[in-house]
């Protein structure tokens, strides 16, 4: 137990609501933000983890507007910025990548960019001098492949983004960069986690909507509309309670400073359909790849190892995962 507070922003997302999770069991006092902390659709969930009816404090903030963030901020110890998931289209619904370079700047990349300034300018002002960013690896696309990714190699050129209307992953990198001069200037150390597609056993039912895991129910269900055919390359993967202990650690390691793959590895997704095929119906599974799969993506993990977490490999993480969602929790996995 502690009387350091973590504020958390975005704790009812994915990613915060395990750093909510994690924080509760380590025994810190917690303040997490949502856009509307009396949406008990929501706030239900949170409430029933281990330690929340003690130690957990929920504010409405939203990140247009930074005095919102003043409250839940008061006498923390650190804020984890985990509000800003990836936008795929503008506010009249076109595909981010059918927009052209004003409208996806201004309506995808900015509003990441600046709300992410006003939660820190919220810390600055209430004087929290540690932050846990979560961003993507969809930041770490170099134009020119590297043959090992590491922190400081692979880092994406958002002008090249912008210029390939690649403005989703843009944002995140453009986020990176203007939470990493903000801290600077105004002596906050800054921890940015990269994670990539997570999975695992979630908080609360609205989780289970994200694309890993409704592919996931999907595939239990018999259905397969996700891979005609297995695909010849490869995907990134982490256990989403693995991630929330790296945002911890982060915070903990008063040395660690800068960005941190929050990724177990890189797998084939023949490999990856392969174990799938141990735990969901034969139907579900796509036709086999035609000839070899492509080599994964390969990455240098020693910033992330000097974090000291053990993560989960890939088939722990897809049978803890499988598993978990064959007890249907929250009765709404299976179709009735």
């Amino acid at each position: 137990m502690t009387d350091k507070i973590l504020c958390v922003a975005g704790a009812s997302g994915l990613v915060g609501s395990n750093i909510v999770k994690e924080a509760l069991e380590k025994g810190y006092q917690v303040h997490g933000t949502m856009r509307d902390a009396t949406d008990e659709s929501k706030t239900k969930y949170l409430m029933a983890l281990p330690g929340a009816s003690e130690r957990l404090t929920l504010y409405s903030a939203n990140a247009e507007n930074s005095e919102s963030f003043d409250k839940p901020l008061n006498k923390a110890d650190a804020v984890f910025i985990a509000c800003f998931p990836p936008i795929y289209s503008a506010q009249d619904g076109t595909p981010a990548k059918e927009l052209d370079r004003e409208r996806g700047y201004d309506e995808i990349i900015r509003p990441v960019k600046q709300g992410c300034l006003n939660v820190l300018n919220a810390a600055n002002r209430q004087g929290v001098k540690q932050v846990v960013l979560c961003s993507s690896t969809s930041s770490t696309n170099p134009p020119e492949p590297v043959e090992v990714k590491t922190e400081q190699n692979a880092v994406s050129d958002p002008e090249q983004q912008m210029a390939d209307n690649k403005y989703t992953s843009a944002e995140k990198i453009v986020m990176e960069n203007a939470a990493g001069e903000f801290c600077q200037t105004h002596g906050m150390r800054l921890c940015v986690m990269l994670p990539t597609m997570m999975t695992g056993p979630v908080v609360m039912p609205q989780h289970l909507e994200g694309e890993s895991h409704a592919r996931f129910v999907e595939l239990l269900n018999g259905k397969n509309t996700h891979h005609d055919k297995v695909p010849a390359g490869s995907i990134s993967m982490s256990h989403i309670g693995d991630v929330a202990k790296l945002f911890i650690a982060a915070y903990e390691s008063k040395n660690a400073q800068g960005r941190y793959f929050a990724v177990y590895d890189s797998w084939p997704w023949q490999a990856i359909y392969a174990e799938l095929a141990k735990h969901v119906p034969t139907e579900a599974l796509p036709k086999p790849l035609e000839g070899d799969p492509e080599t994964p993506t390969r990455f240098d993990f020693a910033r992330r190892n000097s974090l000291g977490i053990t993560m989960r490999d890939i088939p722990t993480t897809l049978e803890e995962t499988l598993n978990w969602l064959k007890t249907n929790p929250f009765d709404k996995v299976f179709e009735k």
